[in-house]
């Protein structure tokens, strides 16, 4: 969707008949963190036993998390980044059934237990982070020209958190937190609706599947490559 905005900003300024008005808003930068130890590991481990853990649906403390069908594309989508670098993937639901029995929450006794190295834990997902301005970007003749207007413009981006474990010494290996800023490039102004009996712009709808999915592999094989640098 992003690619049609930038095609029909580009035609309206080569052709310089015309203006664009558009909605943007600020990058929020992603936060991320691994120790020295995970780093070494996997320099003398290039093909490690990874699992993903994800959220109890049932769960009250995971429910900005969307629904399990959904989050079942999402899930798999990490997992497939991971084999195609060259890691071991796990079944996760043999994993928690094997947790589930176990009832232990010493780490090294899982990864005995499971033959695991890695655990990747998705902590949350959340498809509905409200992003907000006032400010419009007009478009013109090759410049660009900001307005201030006394309603604010909203639109939902998304986020993902992973906090990763290393088995052997038990402990947490990086915690990484990932942000989808929406219109990033700019948004046209018609996707908005102002409803003149409220006199509020209307607040779209949550990041659809298809959108968190690019976004997630996106993120998946940025984590990869920071496990490798």
């Amino acid at each position: 969707m992003k690619n049609i905005y930038l095609a029909s900003l580009a035609f309206l300024l080569l052709s310089g008949c015309s203006s664009v008005m558009m909605i943007q808003y600020q990058k929020q930068p992603n936060d991320v963190y691994a120790n020295s130890n995970l780093k070494e590991y996997l320099r003398s481990n290039t093909s490690p036993k990874i699992v993903l853990r994800v959220p109890n649906s049932n769960d009250k403390a995971t429910s900005n998390t969307v629904n399990v069908q959904n989050n079942n594309v999402l899930y798999n989508a990490i997992e497939k980044e991971f084999l195609k670098q060259g890691f071991s993937v796990r079944d996760r639901g043999l994993f928690n059934e094997i947790i589930d029995k176990s009832k232990s929450t010493d780490y090294t006794k899982i990864g005995e237990e499971t033959n695991t190295d890695l655990i990747l834990e998705v902590v949350n997902i959340n498809p509905n982070v409200l992003y907000s301005t006032n400010k419009i970007t007009t478009v013109s003749g090759g410049k660009s020209t900001d307005q201030v207007q006394p309603v604010d413009y909203k639109k939902s981006g998304a986020s993902i958190e992973f906090r990763l474990i290393m088995v052997k010494n038990n402990e947490i290996a990086g915690n990484y937190k990932y942000n989808y800023t929406p219109c990033q490039q700019g948004c046209p102004l018609t996707d908005w609706t102002y409803n003149k009996h409220t006199k509020v712009v209307e607040l779209k709808e949550t990041v659809a599947v298809n959108e968190l999915e690019e976004f997630i592999k996106s993120c998946t094989q940025d984590l990869i490559r920071s496990f490798k640098s």
